[in-house]
């Protein structure tokens, strides 16, 4: 991968990253430098979900949250044309019970699979309702 790539970050990694009780906690802390060194593409539907009630709680985390968000390489990006086909295709999948998914992860994948937007790389451990796009879109998990 060429610097400066475009990663597109899940709160599936910045839950851990936040929470030293997490299984993946270690894993987030280290690979938190691509956070620095590349060019993080954060959708606002992330922001909804990862400023929940009990995170928005802590100040301290939020403080470090913000710095991340503040950091010179994020965009955020507008996820408002992904929303209404991924509200179709989560009810969908929620009704017939195949690949049930949360409305963010469509949101996301709606995202991975516009070829318009350049995405390079995904920071996740949420590899499962992402295994098809990221592989036919050649996209890496960091």
């Amino acid at each position: 991968m060429t610097t400066p790539s475009k990663v597109l970050v899940d709160s599936g990694f910045f839950f851990p990253l936040f929470n030293p009780r997490d299984r993946y906690h270690a894993d987030a802390v280290e690979k938190r430098e691509w956070l620095e060194i590349l060019s993080p593409v954060i959708p606002w539907s992330i922001l909804y979900e990862t400023i929940n009630t009990r995170f928005a709680r802590r100040p301290a985390t939020i403080a470090r949250f913000e710095s991340i968000l503040r950091g010179p390489h994020i965009a955020l990006l507008n996820d408002s044309p992904y929303r209404l086909d991924a509200y179709e295709n989560a009810l969908t999948r929620a009704k017939t019970r195949r690949n049930a998914m949360s409305l963010v992860d469509s949101v996301l994948c709606a995202i991975l699979d516009d070829t318009n937007v350049r995405i390079d790389a995904m920071l996740t451990f949420n590899l499962r309702d992402f295994e098809n796009i990221y592989r036919s879109r050649g996209i890496e998990l960091l």
